[in-house]
């Protein structure tokens, strides 16, 4: 009987249509209203860096790029000026991705017409089978590629990279970097990419993916339609696996530039089976488990202040051909020795003991939980996130099931879980004698260590200490979160919001609740309470206190409750409650399930009225602040980028480097409950926007008891500082400083002139932004082929006072960043003289803009935000919500050219070059 109900298959969600063409295509179809009016596309290919031969090393990666380069139905490049037309951005919607094993095209375009959902599908089956391979753009996309390495150098890559190549254990993959070899990218001919294209992508290795607001009977017809005539040829048989390592081992990588020193211990282990039957979902859900333990009890005795400064442990998937047990620990540089003890004592007391039954009992009750609010939830899921699940159908063979499937599952096996089970799990798993090691360091602190040989001997050593089970120290749990119920407010004011069809009350104690209907989460409620002024109003001796005074309060449990109680008196529970003390604002943030909404008041209730500070937290966070401080690796590079951030504004108390000394002096246990009570005292002032799946009536007695209850009275001070000494004028940083072969370029543009809304005013500058980085690409990518990407971001505010930056940065060959600091300059002087240019460009971006309003305005998380900030910035009327996509159309060309001057402003560039150090500079070479 057990046998038959262990064979038993996982069901299939009977939403999805699942089928296989004739040529061994095979399709996934999904409709889902969520974003409405918006589908998402996947070209799925079995087929990576590891199928190239050796002379074709980069040319998987290569031929993604040339996938947006020109194809049958859309030569050149009206590929991508087709999709920007239809509101696609690049990078967002449309994208590529190149590993090992897989090659993965993504698009998400509107999907209302049904002829785009026609022309992105015959996109999809141009990049399949109807690339043209152009030799003038492969020519071009080959400084794009030199690029993309170049921009991928450094320290921190070089020690990734040795993690890569140890997790990947002299296999096959080992020798085919998913980027390439620089030689061949440089040197290929046409035929070579033409061949790799030809011989491997076919249609057994692939997969259409359609998940959204489509009609799934005429996308099935379209994909039979257009990917049926495909032939399909045999594909020589590359092995590729990786094996287990045969024995421990240790190595050690030492680069000055480092950041931080890290040990990783790597396991290798067979690859995860499919998850398509009742037994193998089993063995999935005895790893999850294993994963929510280690990492609660790794949390848990992070409050104990250990030697080491912070640490992660799980089993995860790796390139679908391995799971990988590794656990990180990131080191104290002065005592690596006393940090890998701890580390390994507390590792070894999990693989030797396995869990308490009560930590068992509170992340199954916390998993239980999790799972089955996404079965009865009536929210919808994203699109993205199906498209996850089909993947996994797809490269690793597990069913795609429906959330209720999914909980019947959870609940019939998860009494198989126990202290027991655990122990069975770790020991069929960890094997030390078969664990690698790989110790990156900076400085002197490698040479703790003589050797590799040495390293490991130390860590056979302590991994034969002995230990002892895990004791947790949980205080007793109050029956309830209040000790009394608080006394309600009454409705001084009631009044509707018409433009965004809300409501608004003033409450007796001063405060303000906005509350607005879900427009999607069903069952649920947001809220988010802010004030005005937050560590810019305390006095400059508490601004340090003032720092870290929320993050303290936070973990320091509240009322009668230490951290650990409250945390197991709220297992099991949706609700969750963060306080958060901002520069210019204080404020809290909760989200819940309807059914626990009495919750999400009280424990916003009790973390504000009762608020603790423990000691233990306070004095471990002031002295792993300072001990950050003093074993922080200073490099030539880091203060470059110091010295910059110094140019844009002069230091002050607020920027200052918090050294050892500002921080012994200045962070004051005795400030730090004074401190929050200036955030959080008094209540005056607040508002909160809250949004729910129910009528205002079901939850006004909550808001009028939790949130009315709050302390009245108004806030103890206002702003203290005022902004500071910002720079508007012309200035620059030129160093040979870097510790990589790349130079790194910032142009920095900033003024003190916000004029109007500032929504309108972020709008405008945005759409600039955006035109201006899509010029940028044209030419500097595109064209010139001398850089991967350019950034080009904008941010302004009116508190403390006005300030509007806007930043264009990118990564270069050395030699090449004077002509592009000069060119990009150049552009924007032709922006402002030709508006003309910009039409084409501009009509992209509006329609990019409207379409991912569309899909915002789906989400409360949105408008939670949107009427925050409204509020906040005391915007005199609703039109940013309300006449949005009026607002963006009727943005000119000739606007934005009027508007270079003031965002970049020649006369106020702040320029920093960062150079190579000069032993970095041959690497490009």
């Amino acid at each position: 009987m057990l046998h038959t109900a262990f064979a038993q298959q996982i069901e299939q969600s009977p939403v999805l249509v699942k089928g296989e063409l004739k040529n061994g295509l095979k399709y996934y179809i999904y409709p889902n209203s969520y974003p409405k009016g918006e589908a998402v596309y996947r070209l799925f290919i079995r087929v990576g860096s590891v199928n190239e031969s050796d002379s074709q090393r980069g040319l998987a990666h290569f031929l993604e790029h040339m996938a947006f380069n020109g194809s049958t139905h859309f030569p050149g490049n009206s590929l991508v000026s087709f999709l920007e037309s239809k509101g696609a951005k690049f990078g967002k919607d449309m994208n590529a991705h190149t590993s090992f094993n897989e090659t993965v095209y993504k698009l998400q375009l509107p999907s209302r017409n049904l002829r785009l959902v026609d022309s992105t599908l015959t996109i999809l089956h141009d990049m399949a089978n109807g690339l043209l391979l152009d030799s003038t753009d492969i020519e071009e996309e080959r400084g794009v590629i030199l690029s993309e390495w170049l921009s991928k150098t450094g320290p921190q890559a070089d020690a990734n990279n040795a993690l890569l190549m140890d997790l990947l254990n002299r296999s096959r993959f080992a020798e085919r970097i998913v980027i390439g070899d620089t030689a061949v990218i440089r040197n290929f001919k046409r035929e070579e990419l033409l061949h790799f294209y030809q011989q491997w992508y076919q249609p057994q290795l692939m997969a259409v993916a359609v998940v959204g607001d489509v009609d799934p009977s005429a996308v099935q017809q379209m994909i039979v339609d257009k990917f049926g005539g495909m032939k399909s040829h045999p594909v020589p048989n590359v092995k590729s696996s990786i094996d287990d390592y045969a024995s421990d081992n240790a190595r050690i990588v030492v680069n000055k530039s480092l950041k931080k020193v890290e040990l990783s211990c790597i396991q290798l282990l067979p690859k995860a089976k499919p998850i398509r039957t009742h037994p193998e979902y089993v063995e999935y859900l005895s790893y999850q488990m294993l994963n929510r333990l280690m990492k609660a009890r790794l949390n848990s005795l992070s409050f104990k202040n250990p030697s080491y400064k912070s640490a992660s442990i799980g089993v995860s998937d790796f390139l679908n051909e391995k799971k990988v047990l590794l656990s990180t620990v990131e080191l104290n540089p002065t005592d690596l020795k006393m940090g890998i003890r701890d580390f390994s004592t507390q590792i070894n007391q999990m693989f030797s003991y396995g869990f308490l039954q009560q930590e068992i009992d509170k992340q199954k009750k916390i998993y239980l939980n999790l799972v089955k609010n996404r079965a009865e939830t009536k929210s919808p899921v994203s699109s993205d996130g199906l498209m996850d699940e089909i993947y996994a159908d797809f490269f690793k063979g597990n069913t795609v099931t429906s959330a209720s499937e999914e909980y019947a599952l959870l609940s019939k096996y998860i009494g198989s879980v126990d202290s027991t089970s655990m122990v069975k799990l770790l020991k069929k798993i960890v094997r030390p004698d078969k664990t690698h090691h790989l110790l990156t360091a900076f400085g002197d602190a490698g040479k703790q260590f003589q050797s590799d040989a040495d390293l490991l001997a130390f860590l056979r050593k302590v991994q034969k200490l002995p230990t002892i089970p895990y004791r947790n120290d949980l205080d007793s749990v109050p029956d309830q979160l209040l000790p009394e119920e608080p006394t309600a407010a009454r409705v001084v004011k009631d009044d509707s919001i018409p433009e965004i069809g809300a409501r608004q009350l003033e409450l007796s104690n001063g405060v303000t609740v906005i509350f607005k209907r879900a427009v999607t989460e069903k069952d649920r409620i947001l809220l988010s309470g802010f004030r005005s002024r937050g560590a810019y109003s305390l006095d400059p001796s508490d601004y340090v206190t003032g720092v870290v005074a929320g993050s303290i309060v936070g973990l320091s449990g509240a009322g009668e409750f230490s951290r650990e109680a409250l945390s197991h008196a709220l297992a099991g529970s949706s609700a969750s409650v963060r306080f958060l003390i901002d520069k210019s604002r204080s404020g809290v943030s909760g989200s819940a399930n309807l059914r626990d909404a009495e919750t999400l008041f009280q424990l916003m209730y009790l973390k504000w009225n009762y608020p603790r500070v423990d000691s233990s937290v306070f004095s471990q966070m002031k002295e792993k602040s300072i001990q950050e401080y003093r074993s922080k690796n200073k490099t030539d590079e880091s203060r470059f980028f110091d010295d910059f951030f110094a140019l844009l504004k002069d230091s002050d108390y607020t920027s200052q480097e918090l050294t050892d000394r500002v921080l012994e002096t200045e962070m004051k246990i005795e400030r730090v409950l004074p401190v929050f009570e200036n955030s959080f005292g008094k209540a005056s002032g607040y508002t909160f926007v809250v949004m729910a799946d129910c009528d205002l009536d079901r939850l006004k007695p909550l808001i009028l008891t939790y949130v009315g209850g709050l302390p009245s009275g108004n806030a103890l001070s206002s702003y203290a500082y005022d902004g500071g000494k910002i720079r508007t004028t012309a200035a620059s940083l030129r160093r040979q400083a870097g510790d990589s072969p790349k130079a790194t370029v910032s142009l920095v543009y900033q003024h003190q002139q916000v004029q109007g809304g500032l929504a309108v005013f972020n709008l405008r500058n945005q759409v600039l932004c955006e035109v201006v980085k899509m010029k940028l690409l044209a030419e500097l990518r595109e064209k010139m082929g001398m850089v991967y990407s350019v950034s080009v971001a904008s941010g302004a505010t009116l508190y403390p006072a006005p300030l509007s930056r806007n930043t264009i940065s990118f990564k270069c060959l050395p030699e090449n960043a004077d002509l592009l600091v000069e060119t990009t300059q150049d552009i924007l002087d032709q922006m402002q003289k030709s508006p003309a240019t910009l039409e084409t460009a501009l009509n992209d971006v509006k329609t990019n803009l409207i379409k991912t309003m569309k899909a915002e305005r789906q989400k409360d998380s949105f408008w939670i935000g949107q009427i925050r900030n409204k509020i906040y910035n005391v915007e005199g009327d609703w039109d940013f919500l309300v006449r949005y996509d009026e607002l963006v159309e009727s943005i000119t060309k000739e606007q934005l050219a009027s508007a270079i001057p003031l965002f970049f402003d020649r006369a106020r560039l702040i320029k920093g070059i960062l150079l190579p150090k000069r032993e970095q500079t041959n690497k490009n070479r």
